[in-house]
Parts: C-alpha cells; sequence; structure tokens
C-alpha cells in the first residue's frame, strides 16, 4: 500500500551535500570520548587484575590459616578473608549480569496492520534519511519522541536494533510537516554512526553509576554478614572500604566521560537537526521545537488537573482534548496568533516562566538549546513546501488510541482503587476555569499578588502597620507599572543569583557568560552576582514598602466602624502565614532526612536504622501534630478523601524498614502526603488571603461610591 502524496510533506530537492556533513567538531569530541573510554577501560581492567590477584591470595592464605591453626576464631578469620576478596571480586563484576531495560511500562506497541499510513511514512522517511526502519514502533503518552534500546555490558559489543518511541502528547500538538521533521531528526540518531558510541557510553556510565549508588543490596548483605560474628564484621568493614575507594576512583572517570559525551551529545543533536532539515526543510523544525516547549507546558498542567481530579476519584477520558483547552488558555493569556487550531510560538517568545538576564553554554547539558538549534537551523536554509494538516492525519483510530494511553498515564494508581467516575472535556474544562476563578484575584490588584502572599511582618511590630498615616488617594497611585512588575523582578533575579553562583563556584565548568546581552569571562561572575544580590535587595525592600503601603491605604480607607475589622483579619492572617511557614520548614526537614533513603544512598543497614530513628523520634510526631492542627483548622476540608487519609496517618505507626527491606508503602505515603499536605494549606491559606484582598476593595469601592 502506498502513502497518498498528500500525507507526506514534499522533501527539499537539490540539497547541498554540506547541510548534512559531519563538523570538524564533531570528529574532534568522537575522538575525545574516545579517548575517555579507552582511559576507563584502562583503569578498569587494572582493577580487576588486582582483584583477582586479591582473590588468589586470599584464597590461599585464608585455605592456610584455616588449615594450620585449627581454632574457631581462625576457621572464623580465614572464611572472612576470602569473603573479603570474594565480595570485592563481585562488587566489581556485578554490571556485567544487570540488563537496563527501557521503561515502556505507560507505552504500547503498534503495528503495521495497526497503523498503515503512519509505517508507510515512517518506512519513506527511512529511506529518505538513509537510517534503518526501526526494530518496534511504540505509542507513549506524553510530548516526546526518542530512540532507545535495551542495554547491557554485552550489548556494547553486540548489534542492537533500535526502536521508536512517539509521543501523543507530541502528536496532538504539531502538522504533519513539522512531524515529520521531529521524526526525521530521530532518524537522524539512527543514522549516525556516532549511536554506537553512544551506546558504548551509556554502558560504560551506567556501570559506574551502579558502582556508586546502585548498592542497596550489596550494603544489606554485606549487613548480614557482618552480624553473624565481630570477625566477619572487621572483614565486612574492610570489604566496604576497599569497596568506597573503588567508587572514589570511579568518580574520577565518571565525570571525565561524562564532559566529553555531553559535548558529542550536543553535537550530535545538531547533526541531527540538519538531517532533519534536508529533508523536511528548516522552518518545519524550528517551528516544531518551539511549539514542543510550549506543549509540555501545556500537557504538565493538564496532568496536573487530572491528578487534582483522581484524588476525587474521578478520571478524564482524553488527556489529549485536555492538553489542547489548556494550551489554548497559556496561548490566549499570552496574545499568541493561532493557525490551523494550533498556537504560533514566535521566535522572540519567552516561555512559560520569563527570560533571564544569564544565560551560559552548559557543557554539562546533553541538549542545546532551542534556541541555539533554531538559528543553525536558519542559517542552513533549507526551504520545503509546508502541510499544516494535522499529524493526526496519518493515524487510525485516533480516539480510541488518546483514550488508551490516557488510561496508561493512570494504569498504577488506579489498581486496587474502585467507583471511578469518567470526566469528559466539558466537565474538565469547567473544573479547569473553576480553578483558575478560584486562584484569580480581583483585576483591580493588576497580578501585584498573583503567585504571590503578602510579605509579613514580625509579629512584635506588626502593630505598626495599621498605624501607618494615610497615602497615596487611590490604588493607580501606589500599583503603578514598575511597582507592578517587582514581584516578577525579584523570582528573575533569584533564578539569576542561583545561575551566577553556580558559575562562581566552579559548579558549572564555563569560560564566559552573558549578562543583559554582553559578554563577561567567567572569572567576573562573582562581581555579577553581587550586583544582582545589590538589586535584589532593593526590590524585596521596594515589595515590603509597596506591600505597607497597601495595608496602610485600606485600614484608612475602610468605613470607620470596619477598621478594627480589617485590622483583626490581617492579624489573624499572619498568624496563619507563620505557622504555615513553620510547617513547611519542619516538612521539608523531613523530607531532608528521608533524602538518603529516595535517592538509594544509603550505605548499610546501621545507616538505614539511624535514619528511620532520627525520622521517627525528632521528626513525625511534631509532623503529625502540625498536621492535626491543620486538620482542626479545616484545611483538608474541600476533599473528605483528604479528611480520612490524615486521620489514618495522625493514628499509623509506620516502621519504614523492616530490618531487611524499606517498607515501600510507607515512605511512598509519607512522601505523598507530605508534598499534598503542604499543597492543601497553602491552597487554604490562599482563599484566606483572597476573601480578605476582595472583602477590603468591595468595602472601598463601596464608600466611595457613597
Amino acid at each position: 500500500m502506498s502513502l497518498p502524496a498528500t500525507l507526506y510533506p514534499p522533501t527539499p530537492k537539490d540539497v547541498p551535500a554540506s547541510v548534512t556533513q559531519v563538523s570538524p567538531n564533531f570528529k574532534k569530541e568522537v575522538k575525545g570520548v574516545m579517548g575517555s573510554i579507552v582511559l576507563f577501560f584502562v583503569i578498569y581492567l587494572l582493577m580487576f587484575l588486582l582483584s583477582i590477584m586479591l582473590l588468589i591470595c586470599c584464597i590461599y592464605a585464608g585455605l592456610a590459616i584455616i588449615v594450620n591453626v585449627r581454632h574457631l576464631v581462625a576457621i572464623f578469620a580465614g572464611i572472612g578473608l576470602i569473603g573479603l576478596a570474594l565480595m570485592v571480586f563481585i562488587f566489581l563484576i556485578k554490571f556485567m549480569f544487570a540488563v537496563n531495560k527501557f521503561d515502556r511500562s505507560q507505552s504500547i506497541e503498534i503495528t503495521e496492520t495497526d497503523q498503515p499510513e503512519l509505517f508507510n511514512f515512517i518506512r519513506r522517511l527511512a529511506a529518505d534519511t538513509q537510517a534503518p526502519f526501526p526494530k518496534k514502533i511504540y505509542l507513549s503518552p506524553d510530548v516526546n519522541a526518542c530512540v532507545f534500546y535495551d542495554s547491557g555490558f554485552w550489548s556494547m559489543f553486540l548489534p542492537i536494533r533500535k526502536n521508536l518511541q512517539i509521543g501523543l502528547g507530541l502528536v496532538n500538538t504539531v502538522n504533519l510537516s513539522e512531524f515529520k521533521a521531529v521524526m526525521a531528526h530521530e532518524f537522524g540518531h539512527f543514522s549516525q554512526r556516532s549511536m554506537k558510541l553512544g551506546s558504548f557510553v551509556y554502558n560504560v556510565n551506567k556501570i559506574i553509576h551502579n558502582m556508586l549508588f546502585n548498592n542497596t543490596s550489596y550494603a544489606v548483605f554485606l549487613g548480614k554478614w557482618a552480624r553473624i560474628s565481630d570477625v566477619f564484621a572487621f572483614f565486612a568493614a574492610m570489604t566496604a572500604r576497599v569497596a568506597r575507594g573503588i567508587q572514589w576512583v570511579l568518580r574520577m572517570v565518571y565525570g571525565l566521560i561524562n564532559v566529553r559525551y555531553m559535548s558529542l551529545s550536543r553535537e550530535m543533536e545538531f547533526h541531527a537537526d540538519a538531517v532533519a532539515a534536508s529533508v523536511s526543510g528548516s522552518r518545519s523544525l524550528v517551528s516544531a521545537l518551539r511549539r514542543i516547549e510550549f506543549a509540555h507546558g501545556g500537557f504538565g498542567i493538564a496532568v496536573q488537573k487530572c491528578n487534582d481530579l483522581f484524588t476525587q476519584n474521578k478520571i478524564t477520558d482524553n488527556i489529549y482534548v485536555n492538553q489542547l483547552q489548556v494550551m489554548n488558555h497559556l496561548a490566549a493569556e499570552h496574545k499568541l496568533s493561532f493557525h490551523k487550531g494550533l498556537p504560533v510560538i514566535p521566535g522572540d517568545f519567552t516561555g512559560l516562566e520569563g527570560k533571564t538576564r544569564v544565560i551560559y553554554s552548559d557543557q554539562w547539558a546533553s541538549h542545546p538549546s532551542t534556541a541555539d538549534r533554531a538559528k543553525r537551523l536558519m542559517e542552513l536554509n533549507v526551504e520545503a513546501d509546508e502541510s499544516d494538516e494535522p499529524a493526526w492525519s496519518l493515524f487510525q483510530n485516533t480516539t480510541f488510541l488518546q483514550q488508551q494511553l490516557t488510561e496508561k498515564l493512570y494504569e498504577k494508581a488506579w489498581k486496587g482503587r474502585k467507583g471511578f467516575q469518567l470526566v469528559n472535556a466539558e466537565e474538565f474544562e469547567q473544573k479547569w476555569k473553576n480553578d483558575l476563578q478560584q486562584k484569580s484575584l480581583p483585576a483591580a490588584y493588576k497580578g501585584f499578588y498573583d503567585d504571590r502572599q503578602v510579605n509579613i511582618p514580625a509579629e512584635e511590630t506588626e502593630d505598626s502597620l495599621f498605624n501607618l498615616k494615610p497615602g497615596k488617594e487611590n490604588l493607580e497611585q501606589i500599583l503603578t507599572p514598575e511597582n507592578v512588575v517587582l514581584p516578577k523582578q525579584i523570582e528573575m533575579a533569584g533564578r539569576d543569583i542561583e545561575t551566577l553562583k553556580s558559575i562562581a563556584e566552579k559548579r558549572v565548568d564555563v569560560r564566559s557568560f552573558d549578562f543583559d546581552g554582553q559578554k563577561y569571562p567567567a572569572q567576573e561572575a562573582g562581581a555579577m552576582l553581587e550586583k544582582v544580590e545589590a538589586e535584589l535587595k532593593q526590590y524585596e525592600q521596594r515589595l515590603r514598602s509597596v506591600d505597607e503601603e497597601l495595608i496602610g491605604f485600606f485600614v484608612n480607607r475602610v468605613p470607620v466602624q470596619y477598621r478594627d475589622e480589617i485590622i483583626l483579619k490581617y492579624k489573624d492572617y499572619f498568624k496563619y502565614k507563620r505557622k504555615a511557614d513553620a510547617y513547611l520548614q519542619h516538612m521539608n526537614s523531613l523530607l531532608g532526612v528521608l533524602t538518603p533513603v529516595f535517592t538509594s544512598r544509603v550505605t548499610s543497614i546501621d545507616h538505614i536504622q539511624q535514619i528511620i530513628a532520627d525520622l521517627k523520634q525528632n521528626y513525625e510526631p511534631e509532623w503529625k501534630q502540625m498536621m492535626g492542627e491543620w486538620l482542626e483548622l479545616g484545611a483538608f476540608d474541600e476533599e473528605p478523601i483528604a479528611v480520612e487519609k490524615i486521620k489514618q496517618l495522625i493514628a499509623s505507626d509506620y516502621q519504614y524498614f523492616d530490618g531487611n527491606l524499606y517498607i515501600e508503602i510507607e515512605l511512598a505515603d509519607v512522601n505523598e502526603w507530605c508534598h499534598r499536605g503542604w499543597a492543601f494549606v497553602h491552597h487554604w491559606l490562599f482563599l484566606k488571603f483572597k476573601s480578605l484582598l476582595e472583602w477590603q476593595l468591595e468595602l472601598v469601592e463601596e464608600k466611595a461610591v457613597a
């Protein structure tokens, strides 16, 4: 079956060979990575040979002790010596038997019978890009497309056919030409010989990562061995020291390989972009990259809203309709134009998070920025006719696929739970609009309080706020454009400070950076940091002054009979804001204690038991007490399910560890309800603040009319 011409956008003609020619920089990076890999294998081979020598010597010495001394302690010592060498040897070779499987749990495999036009499209694109046809094709829920394969130690030496994964969140937000460009980019990776090198580096890194971090079961076994006797405990401790020495050496190699590979990876992305441009034109990939970035934000918000519904035993029937609903709202909010139902993202769009003043080229980043990729693509200047038909044109049974992949998002979460209610697009949109309405503040505040709440004074000085003399005559004089933008300036200055700190402290290895469009050497990051920190202090002082001026304005402008009431409402709000801040601080401390557990960086059973004891004695009781206090205040009342869950948590006696294994469900409960608990508290406090803002504005407006 041939593919209709309308479903395959025209391929550019007479594209110069130089467009897809491998650059000198690419070749240079390949050589650098190869050198790093050779260094790794040389170091690893030396350690492996030393471990064999250690094993032979320890077996010989251990058996000699057992045979010649004939004492129980000597027998234990001989066995311990042999065990030490054996465990070091196992530590060095355990990675050879591990297979790193790509997570397919949220994906579905499709066949040519299911999707004939899509397969014909991909087959034709594979021919155009001179890439092999993928072994298998999968669909996933998210806004992405990737090449993947299962890998293990031996896959470095054996040929592996690669699979293609297509995210329906991507298909949902691009047209046919853009889809062709994105798929061609992935096929650009298929066609790169460096992908074999990528497989090498990926596996070398997994080996090192496994030895550095994935050692919980190894640590548990050492702990069990150590508890048999004091003699074995000595040898287990010695084994742990040797393992830490090996890890120290590998950390050095890990950094060296990674920094070279990240640089190569960026060149691989540029080259794959060039391959895509050669068969789809430059503009199609540029527009796709920009919209994908925007679509990620829309998909994330839609998923978050669906998570909120899930807590109420409600599930959406089609996340992709919801994604478009959210994207359309965001596009309208940012005054973006539309073409064929999709938002057009201009090159100067700063994104949903705003623009940073500090820009640098991160050598640890595996992908170049969208701006850098767009610049390179437009420099290639490959022209092609474009099709603005939706990418869904290639798919059969689209609604069924969308619903099937939507179910995949919920698959793990809804196991064992019953009584779900389906939410259609209209109900989701109503929920979305209701949430927006609930979070929106009166237009008279001009967005000054959006995503923030008023600065609160120290408890001992708050009374002085209510004795301020009347200042400005109206809100317009306080909420000037310069004042309204202060919260955003503070947010962006905070981001810039973190970036500059990373450069100044050499946590990122860069030679230069751009600040406000001007280039500076990395050595000047400290001076720029001081400048931005000084600006931040000024912004914060001005914001605090405006906050105080607004409070004084309303206290002095409400009708006299309400003056005591507004002061009481502000004092009440300040009290709960301090209480919420204390809760957040304690919650973060609790999660900080559990960080080594969640990141699998616990080295022994003793360490695990120490962490759990610290949690049970010093953090869990106060956390439960605080949760109980917020429960009494009604912070969880909007969700009866949450109320019951909080009561269960307060009454629980979780152990978190049974002596051998983590009790995963208990750890997950604490992690989830730390975050969800704070979300409820934060929302409750916001509604209290919103009510105060609306009430005081209404009183002042009524007085003005009177």
